[in-house]
């Protein structure tokens, strides 16, 4: 077994159980509910599309890819919170009260930076103006927490609360973006919006997690969660640089199309997000990583196929059928890439989470290799003018797929070792 990301305190009062090795259950249940939670935040990208015009959801678009770059380390904080409470067993509230503690210190660190790279940003996404980066920064605080404690019921197994405090956030971004949009009229104003909403959603999730206190001690803390952090950050921005390209280098219209496109990608990649949210605290141990990541890995492949079949199936009508009659004139029946898409980086999600439970520091390397891989050949089809809507896809799955195949080769070869 390998040894928690953060050592148990000495003091606590809430008990954490050793995780069961199954999967299918927990995995089903989490999954029915994020499903219905990412079906709103689809809604959510669907009204926007037809509300916007092509340039403004395209900038809305840039945005919300921009804010799950911003929101890595939070992610960071999940990944640890889970992979240690997961490891460890018996009373550890001491440790949640140090995860929160850390959580608040990494958001409040991210607010500062973002303030700093707002002009930057501004400039390149050709924003009419920051107000729309502003909103994006503000609401990056909220964000950590949130993910900080998603992290400790994932790690500590309930799943249903869990669950709960994951789908009054969806609601609540829901009706805070559409409100902003109806208001408003703008990318910003739907900023706005969510800011409003993840804020209350925070709430929610502190009270979810029984209130937990803040507590002393950060620095194990504070640098498991950078760690999983600087793994995040190379898939989290694998996984919007073409949305993020496709909004510098092509032209506004067909950059909101590629946006569009973009929503089946969210869907192959969303809908199966349970099984991850299950599995990851089960890697903490050896034993459990070796048995449940194959029947994983077959679960993500097996749904992204029929989505992938299903999106070739309707040919050029699927792009019209999501975002309206102005788009598909430049992809035409080549939208199922966006769903196999979608599908390869799932299943890439899946490695990184195993290379990051075990140490494998190569596996993590390897995302960051494929990012920069995939920045460079699309710098150089644009250099060439030959960077267009279907070439941008075609080379986000290229990168993929050899992503995959590295991380199940190593897998198979069995070479990632134990964290001593």
């Amino acid at each position: 077994m390998t040894e928690p990301l953060i050592q148990q305190g000495a003091n606590g009062g809430s008990t954490v159980a050793p995780p069961s090795p199954r999967l299918l259950g927990p995995a089903a249940l989490v999954s029915v509910a994020f499903l219905g939670t990412n079906a709103l935040a689809y809604v959510f990208t669907l009204l926007a599309a037809r509300a916007l015009e092509p340039a403004a959801f395209g900038e809305l678009a840039a945005l919300l890819g921009l804010l799950l770059v911003g929101t890595v380390p939070a992610t960071g904080v999940q990944t640890a919170a889970a992979l240690s409470l997961g490891g460890a067993a018996g009373r550890t509230e001491q440790l949640v009260a140090r995860l929160h503690a850390a959580a608040l210190v990494i958001g409040l660190v991210v607010v500062a930076l973002g303030a700093l790279a707002a002009a930057p940003l501004t400039a390149l996404l050709h924003l009419p103006d920051s107000s729309s980066v502003a909103w994006l920064v503000a609401v990056l605080l909220p964000s950590t927490l949130i993910a900080g404690y998603q992290g400790v019921l994932q790690g500590s197994g309930r799943y249903g609360r869990l669950a709960g405090v994951n789908a009054f956030f969806g609601v609540a971004k829901l009706v805070g973006g559409t409100a902003g949009l109806l208001l408003g009229g703008t990318p910003a104003a739907a900023m706005a919006g969510l800011t409003v909403a993840t804020c209350l959603a925070a709430l929610a999730g502190w009270a979810g997690c029984d209130r937990p206190a803040l507590a002393p001690g950060l620095r194990v803390p504070l640098t498991a969660a950078m760690r999983a952090s600087g793994a995040l950050l190379g898939f989290v921005l694998l996984l919007n640089l073409d949305l993020l390209l496709a909004r510098h280098h092509l032209a506004a219209a067909d950059a909101g199309e590629y946006a569009v496109g973009s929503i089946i990608t969210k869907v192959a990649f969303w809908v199966p997000q349970g099984i991850g949210v299950v599995l990851l605290p089960r890697l903490a141990d050896d034993g459990h990583r070796r048995r449940l990541l194959p029947t994983a890995l077959a679960l993500v492949t097996a749904f992204g196929a029929a989505l992938t079949v299903a999106t070739a199936a309707s040919g050029s009508s699927a792009l019209p059928l999501i975002g309206g009659s102005a788009y598909g004139e430049s992809l035409g029946s080549a939208t199922w890439l966006f769903a196999a898409l979608g599908t390869l980086l799932a299943l890439a999600q899946l490695l990184l989470y195993s290379g990051i439970a075990s140490a494998d520091r190569p596996a993590v390397g390897a995302v960051w290799v494929a990012a920069a891989a995939e920045g460079a050949v699309l710098k150089v089809l644009s250099a060439t003018g030959r960077l267009s809507v279907v070439p941008l896809a075609g080379t986000a799955v290229g990168t993929a797929l050899v992503l995959v195949a590295v991380g199940l080769l190593r897998t198979r070869a069995g070479a990632v070792p134990p964290d001593e």
